[in-house]
Parts: structure tokens; C-alpha cells; sequence
């Protein structure tokens, strides 16, 4: 049967996953070994009050059934690792940038508490430790939903997974503010290039962070785990431009925490 007598209508494929298609109100994707951990995950959100997350349907075939989250994504279909995601005007703003921070408060708001049954999370496959919680795994403008330029929903969980929250702040600052060099910071579509400090104050701000340097360390942390590296089905050569390009953010974070410290 085709696309267009089952109304399927194929949606971009995300960082991690391909092959999704929109049916109506509902998105299907391909279902894997971690999907019943996610979806335990995804209805404990639902449960808590999170409405920025999509609402698990049920399982067809292979496929996981969620509700589809309707707004503008800011995906890159051509960006490559060690370059700026090419971001749209509307993902650039301060707007977008404080609701992409208040969003993830309140995933973390909604996150507190929760004790999974199912933990074979596929990146991390183990339960949350002391301190740590789940949260999305995978959290940038690629994997946020935008209605008139304000972040309403975070989609593709695949990533799910335990982390310490500041970690996962962390992850988000370098994807949203973006942390990046002037020349990626140009290719992500910004003119002139911001000062990234006032942005990572302004993202801080609006997350609700009491004491901002507590975010220095934590964005070194955040690029020192290996789970991907360790659980992805990489070679050996990939595994090896993935520490690469890790290695490089270290060397130049390390050149503009003074920066950064002063900002904040």
C-alpha cells in the first residue's frame, strides 16, 4: 500500500533515527530494545503534568505510536559533525534561547521522582544513580519543537537516559547558547557572532540556576562521558573522530572559561 493511501507522510529523520513518518495527529517511528524504557519514561511526563513532551499512542508492528507535537523544528539535514547547525532566525533569538532553558527546568521538575521499572536505556543502560534523574539524552534546537518562536515540546527520546541535572544543563548550554568558536557560530547562521558569555548568563537566568559558576565544571564533565562512544555501533575510525571532535571542545573550552567566568 502506498504513503498516499495509508495518509503517511514522511518526516525528516533525526539524529539518531530514520525512517518516521506523520499519520494525522500521530508520528510513527521504529521501535528498538530501549522504546518500552522510553515509554515508561514518556508516561511518567505525562503523568507529572510535562506537556512538552509527545504522548505514547502504543506499539504497531515495529513501529512506536506517539502523539505528534505540531511547530517548526530547527533541523540541519546538512550539517556535519565539527561544524555550526545552520539554525533558522527564529531559533537564534534571546526568546527562543530563555525558552528553551524554562522548558528544561521544567523537564527536570517533572523528572524528579521517578523510579524506573525498565532501565535498558540505549545509551545507558542502567538505572539513575544518587543525584541523578532521567532526562531527554539528546536535548538541542534539532530535537525542539518552536511555535512562533518560542520552544513549546522536545521530541525524538530516544536518547533517554540517567543523568546529573547540572550535566544535562550542561549539554543543553553548548547545543542552545551555542558553545562553539566564532567560525561555527557563523555557520549556525549568527551576524554579528554574539558574545557567548551574556548568552550562557541569559540561559542560566532563565533556567532558575542559583549560583551560574556551578555550570564551568559541569561543561567539561558533560563532554568527558563516553556512553555514546561506548553503546553506539561505531568503528573503530568513527570512535576515534568522535573523541577527536570532543577532544577539540575541551581545548577550546579551556580557553574561554576565563571568559565565561567573567560573563557569569
Amino acid at each position: 500500500m502506498s504513503q498516499e493511501a495509508t495518509g503517511d507522510v514522511p518526516l525528516p529523520a533525526g539524529r539518531m533515527t530514520s525512517g518516521i513518518v506523520r499519520r494525522g495527529d500521530r508520528v510513527l517511528r521504529p521501535a528498538g530494545p530501549w522504546s518500552p524504557a522510553v515509554h515508561e519514561y514518556l508516561r511518567h511526563l505525562e503523568s507529572a503534568g510535562f506537556d512538552g513532551s509527545p504522548r505514547v499512542l502504543g506499539v504497531e508492528g515495529t513501529s512506536e505510536v506517539l502523539s505528534y507535537l505540531d511547530g517548526d523544528v530547527a533541523a540541519d539535514p546538512r550539517w556535519q559533525p565539527g561544524h555550526g547547525h545552520r539554525l533558522p532566525a527564529f531559533a537564534r533569538t534571546e526568546l527562543a534561547l530563555r525558552g528553551a532553558a524554562t522548558l528544561l527546568r521544567r523537564l527536570h521538575a517533572a523528572s524528579v521522582g521517578f523510579r524506573p521499572s525498565s532501565t535498558e536505556y540505549r545509551y545507558h543502560p542502567y538505572p539513575p544513580r544518587a543525584g541523578e534523574i532521567v532526562s531527554h539524552g539528546d536535548l538541542g534546537p534539532w530535537n525542539t519543537v518552536y511555535r512562533d518562536g518560542t520552544p513549546v515540546g522536545f521530541i525524538d527520546w530516544d536518547g533517554a537516559q540517567p543523568v546529573d541535572p547540572l550535566v544535562d544543563l550542561a549539554h543543553a548550554a553548548w547545543a542552545f547558547v551555542p558553545l562553539a568558536p566564532p567560525g561555527q557560530l557563523s555557520e549556525a547562521g549568527f551576524s554579528p557572532v554574539p558574545e557567548i558569555g551574556a548568552r550562557l548568563r541569559l540561559f542560566l537566568d532563565a533556567y532558575g540556576l542559583a549560583g551560574r559558576r556551578a555550570i564551568l565544571p559541569a561543561l567539561q564533565r558533560s563532554q568527558l562521558e563516553l556512553e555514546h562512544v561506548t553503546y553506539w555501533p561505531l568503528t573503530a575510525a568513527e570512535a576515534a573522530d568522535k573523541l577527536e571532535l570532543q577532544a577539540q571542545r575541551l581545548r577550546w573550552l579551556d580557553g574561554v572559561l576565563p571568559e565565561l567566568d567573567r560573563a557569569l
